[in-house]
């Protein structure tokens, strides 16, 4: 260990990262440029387009961003009311509601595109090819022990 290098363990460099990645995201994003919404819309809009064509519902939303029912519940109500997404009850089961962009999602996503592209540009700078697929294999292996 170098002078000065702290041993530190693997949550510590996640939480750092993530803390890089949100800040970054923050600096590429005007909130003010789209309504006010959060890097959560952003986040959940981009899901929502790459899983269009699919029945998405509330309890997906939890599962994919590790969210509680009731946050879940009040983003997505903001979401509607920003005319970003639109819930409509199934025909079989009206008890659930399908997830879907509206055309302002849509748009939404593509600023999410644009960001998500410049973080990764800025997260893998140092990294060869290689080293950013193991980085993510791991990250994968990590998140499904704890899923």
């Amino acid at each position: 260990m170098k002078h000065g290098e702290v041993n530190t363990d693997v949550s510590f460099y996640a939480k750092k990262l993530n803390n890089h990645a949100v800040r970054l995201a923050h600096s590429l994003y005007s909130r003010k440029a789209f309504d006010e919404c959060s890097l959560m819309n952003l986040w959940v809009s981009d899901f929502l387009y790459n899983h269009r064509g699919e029945d998405i519902f509330q309890k997906d939303i939890e599962a994919e961003f590790f969210i509680t029912r009731a946050t879940a519940s009040k983003m997505l109500t903001l979401m509607e009311e920003k005319h970003l997404i639109r819930r409509t009850s199934m025909e079989q089961d009206g008890r659930y509601k399908k997830i879907e962009l509206e055309p302002r999602g849509v748009q939404l996503h593509e600023m999410c595109l644009t960001i998500r592209e410049e973080v990764e540009r800025r997260f893998t700078a140092g990294l060869t090819e290689e080293e950013a697929a193991q980085f993510k294999a791991l990250c994968r292996k990590i998140l499904q022990s704890m899923e």
